[in-house]
């Protein structure tokens, strides 16, 4: 049997027996530095969450992986271990994976070629992936907790039964190639995951929406019915509010949250009445009405039917008197604020103004300015403001 035969085997014989290697170093070649890099999926989760943990190795120069040994440490009080993913490191069917756990806090990745098939040692020139590890953080403590590697317990010389190393073959092929080291220098960062309840996603504007004037208003809930109402959007088109590309390219959702849209009043398009969800997940954090001023009937344009609505508003209720929003919507001229609370001719004529004629230097927000609105109670039978 070859001396590379009988070290592999030797070495193999009592990772198997006590977990460990008893011997911290073989012939006397350069020893290669590795590097072994901890990262999370995510840098703070809420409580009952997983993160999952990649452990790599690289190296600057060639470094054909021998045997290793990982000794993770977590907070257990943070989180507790979930499953452990052994990447087969030496190829499929050919590596050893062995993984102790039975230290609380700690978890020990132990990769090894095995003697049987055609294992071939990865250099570690190229970064590769040694394992994934999902954690679950706890129900209900909070904090920051470290992801690291036990460098404490490295082998060395001085310190020839630590669980911390990478052994280094001479060569790609560990049944030909020299096991030259256990005691190179490992160098590892370990990475912190903070634990607390989960950051809540919110409505907030894109830079487009900041630049075009649109307005996230949570004051103007109609009587707590929606979380607020959004309005400001700028006419570019004659069916600009046909579809949901305006809302998709002025809002967004923080905090990992999506947004879901609903139609209009009419059932069709997007205008008045088109709704905003927030989501985490399946879960609706909060739902906003969009308001396009002239745009009453909701079927996401502004046209003839509209200043019919307006005109007839004046003097009798042909907007349904529980419909705030509609109301909000036709009294779209307001640049007189003492007539905010009346539907007027003035906004007949500025309505007309916009119907058919796509008009992009004006918006339909000067209505939004105004911080409460109240809708004249003896055309709709609405006694109270808009908020």
């Amino acid at each position: 049997m070859s001396k590379s035969k009988k070290i592999l085997s030797l070495v193999l014989a009592l990772v198997m027996a006590f977990g460990v290697f008893s011997i911290c170093s073989f012939a006397a070649q350069t020893t290669p530095t590795g590097t072994v890099t901890i990262t999370a999926d995510n840098a703070s989760v809420g409580n009952s969450e997983t993160v999952t943990i990649t452990v790599k190795a690289s190296s600057a120069e060639t470094f054909y992986a021998g045997p290793m040994s990982l000794p993770i440490e977590y907070d257990s009080t943070l989180f507790t271990l979930g499953t452990v993913t052994i990447a087969d490191v030496f190829g499929a069917g050919v590596t050893e994976k062995i993984t102790n756990t039975a230290t609380a806090g700690k978890v020990i990745l132990t990769v090894i070629p095995k003697t049987d098939g055609a294992p071939t040692a990865p250099n570690l020139n190229t970064e590769t992936t040694i394992a994934t590890i999902t954690f679950t953080s706890d129900a209900s403590n909070t904090g920051t907790g470290s992801f690291r590697i036990d460098t404490t317990d490295q082998k060395t010389a001085a310190n020839p039964t630590g669980k911390f190393y990478i052994g280094s073959f001479d060569g790609s092929d560990p049944k030909t190639a020299e096991l030259t080291t256990m005691g190179q220098t490992l160098n590892t960062t370990p990475v912190e995951v903070t634990v607390g309840a989960a950051a809540v996603p919110e409505l907030v504007l894109t830079a487009t929406g900041t630049t075009n004037g649109v307005k996230i208003d949570t004051h103007k809930t109609f009587g707590g019915t929606y979380a607020g109402a959004v309005y400001g959007f700028p006419q570019t088109a004659a069916n600009t509010f046909k579809n949901t590309n305006y809302l998709s390219q002025n809002l967004e959702a923080t905090n990992g949250g999506t947004l879901a849209f609903g139609t209009g009043f009419s059932g069709s398009g997007y205008g008045t009445g088109a709704t905003v969800q927030v989501k985490s997940g399946d879960t609706v954090i909060a739902t906003y009405v969009v308001v396009i001023f002239g745009d009453v009937n909701g079927d996401g344009l502004i046209a003839t039917a509209d200043v019919t609505l307006i005109k007839n508003a004046i003097t009798t209720a042909s907007i349904a008197p529980a419909n705030s929003v509609k109301c909000m919507a036709a009294n779209c001229h307001g640049t007189n604020a003492t007539t905010y609370g009346k539907i007027m001719t003035n906004d007949v004529t500025f309505c007309k103004t916009f119907v058919g004629s796509p008009y992009s230097a004006k918006k339909f927000n000067t209505a939004g300015t105004v911080t409460v609105v109240t809708v004249a109670a003896a055309h709709y039978g609405i006694t109270t403001n808009y908020a």
